[in-house]
């Protein structure tokens, strides 16, 4: 009975609740719309939100992008101006410039055009040409402007003045620049211009042609700014004695480096005018005061060279190279400079008879400053190298006359050259003859002949059979002239005086440690007079000497086929290949050795590359025999 009373309790409430579920599941769904609804709208302002601040997010890091980009900008503007003020400074304060002021000149002359500006720069216009017109080795050009003010105007803001006006403030208060002015009068004999150069008193020209007085104020300021280069200007005007005049006084004055300079100077024109053993003297007392400065050791490797001091020339050669390259250089013209290492490696390596290695040096050299080296120089190097046919090619742009209409005595040179080469000596008797009869016309010809050309005339004399007229063109010579004597050893070997010949060659052996010539020349000989094992030894010193020197190397070569001993013989002769390709002489000998020694087929390919380059008459004829077995 409790049962059924439970039983109908609880169907009462469910029936109540039954009833009373519509009214409340309606009002559940709609607070669940509004609530869902609400969520809608919440995560929607949410999603807007972030993106808002996504959106935010992005425009704050470009800003900040921004605004770093403009510290990065406004700091290499500031960056800018402290470097270009920096550089201003610097400028300024190592600016030796020439300055010319406006000249005072009478109304009338200016009234015709002929302003104090106008004539200011007419002097500086002739000063510059002479400065540029110059080949000058021991000052470089000196830079100059007007002073005038008449400038486009960069105007620094919120200052007044402009950019120009700046750099000349710089320069007049941190500078060492020197001012030219001057004035233009009427006198009772025409006109008189005076110049007045930085502090020094005026200089006053008289006469009636302005461009002559023009001229000469130019030359006053030339000798006043740049005097060595100014000079250098006289003595290739052939002015020598004015040249002199200048460059003496300047050798007792100022501090070492200034005074080497002068020295150096004074040793060109000693050698200009044939006096070589004067110019050692001065080269020697110019490297004495500045060991350093090229030029100053460039002078006396010359005289060094042209008085046939051998090993003292090869050994300047090699100590001016780095210098050209070092501190002191920065005084001297810019392709001089470029061109200074190139042309006195190429002086070692021929004194070390590297001919081939030279060749291209001495090239490079003539394209930075065609001064450097002549086209004759490069000839010689070609024809030393036996690389005959180059040499011919090249030759053949030499001129027959200089500029002036006189006759080249470089034509002959050459000519001499390579008939010493393909051992034409007739040949080399007439060219030697020829250069000999131009050079005389030439201050320095004379001792050119004498310590040079001469010993090459008498070597052609010899060697075409004329003893004697070579012996008497080698009577007086200097002992310590090495090209003399090992051409008297020549002479002796020509006439088969062995001895003559040995002591000759054992003299310049002696005494130079890193040239291969007179040892080469003393092989020569004793291959000629059957001592091979002699021969053998002098090769090799002369190998020791001159590592890339081809001439020992191919005689080693033939001693050793002389010897039977062809197969050793292949090895001097493939060294001797690297430095002198070209030689027909060298792939003859080298194909007898490779015939001996059996290789019939490499024997053909070397008499093949000999007959393609060029041989002497006997070399033809020996080659016709041996490459028909």
């Amino acid at each position: 009975m409790a049962d059924n009373i439970e039983r109908g309790e609880a169907s009462s409430d469910l029936a109540a609740l039954q009833i009373a579920m519509p009214s409340a599941s309606a009002e559940a769904r709609e607070y669940l719309r509004k609530q869902s609804k609400l969520a809608d709208l919440q995560i929607d302002t949410l999603q807007k939100k972030d993106e808002f601040e996504l959106s935010h997010l992005r425009f704050q890091r470009f800003s900040d992008y921004a605004r770093f980009a403009l510290e990065i900008a406004a700091f290499l503007v500031v960056l800018l101006i402290v470097c270009g003020l920096g550089t201003m400074v610097w400028n300024a304060a190592h600016d030796h410039d020439l300055v010319a002021d406006a000249f005072s000149v009478p109304p009338d002359i200016a009234q015709s055009g002929m302003t104090g500006a106008v004539l200011a720069g007419r002097v500086l216009d002739r000063f510059g040409a002479m400065q540029s017109g110059t080949i000058a080795t021991t000052q470089a050009a000196d830079s100059y402007h007007s002073g005038s003010s008449e400038e486009v105007r960069v105007e620094i803001p919120d200052t007044g003045i402009s950019i120009g006006e700046l750099n000349r403030y710089l320069c007049e208060w941190l500078g060492n620049e020197t001012h030219v002015g001057g004035d233009l009068v009427h006198t009772a004999k025409g006109l008189a211009l005076t110049l007045r150069y930085g502090g020094q008193p005026g200089t006053t020209f008289v006469g009636t042609n302005l461009d002559t007085l023009v001229r000469k104020s130019a030359e006053h300021l030339f000798a006043a700014a740049r005097p060595l280069r100014f000079a250098e200007y006289l003595k290739q005007s052939g002015r020598t004695a004015e040249a002199l005049a200048i460059i003496v006084p300047l050798t007792v004055a100022g501090a070492d480096k200034e005074r080497a300079l002068a020295y150096a100077d004074w040793a060109s024109v000693l050698l200009a005018q044939g006096d070589f053993a004067g110019a050692l003297k001065k080269g020697r007392q110019a490297v004495q005061l500045d060991p350093d400065n090229p030029t100053a050791r460039g002078w006396l490797q010359t005289a060094e060279d042209l008085l046939g001091h051998m090993e003292a020339s090869r050994n300047d050669a090699a100590a001016d190279i780095a210098p050209w390259r070092g501190p002191d250089s920065a005084m001297f013209d810019p392709t001089l400079v470029e061109g200074g290492p190139l042309a006195f490696t190429a002086y070692e390596e021929e004194a070390e008879g590297d001919f081939a290695a030279a060749v291209p040096n001495l090239a490079q050299a003539t394209r930075v400053e065609p001064q450097w080296i002549s086209t004759a120089n490069q000839v010689a190097d070609l024809a030393s190298a036996h690389d005959i046919a180059a040499a011919r090619a090249l030759a053949a742009s030499i001129p027959a006359l200089r500029a002036g209409g006189k006759p080249n005595p470089d034509l002959p040179e050459v000519r001499m050259d390579i008939a010493f080469m393909q051992k034409d000596w007739p040949i080399a008797v007439m060219a030697a003859k020829a250069e000999e009869a131009i050079e005389r016309t030439v201050p320095s010809g004379a001792s050119y002949f004498r310590t040079y050309l001469r010993t090459l005339l008498a070597v052609a004399l010899a060697r075409s059979g004329n003893i004697a007229a070579a012996e008497a063109l080698m009577a007086n010579i200097s002992i310590d002239n090495d090209r003399a004597l090992c051409a008297r050893g020549q002479i002796a070997a020509a006439k088969h005086d062995w001895a003559a010949a040995a002591r000759w060659f054992a003299i310049v052996s002696a005494r130079t440690a890193h040239v291969p010539f007179a040892d080469t020349d003393w092989g020569d000989m004793l291959l000629h007079k059957g001592d091979y094992n002699g021969a053998i030894a002098k090769f090799k010193e002369a190998n020791k000497k001159g590592p890339h020197f081809a001439d020992p190397l191919e005689m080693w070569g033939e001693a050793l086929i002389a010897k039977n001993r062809s197969d050793l013989a292949l090895a001097k002769f493939a060294e001797a290949d690297k430095y002198a390709p070209n030689w027909g002489r060298l792939h003859l000998k080298w194909g007898e050795a490779l015939w001996w020694s059996g290789d019939h087929d490499g024997a053909q390919k070397q008499f093949a590359i000999a007959h393609a380059l060029d041989l002497t008459p006997s070399e033809k004829s020996e080659l016709r025999k041996v490459s028909h077995g």
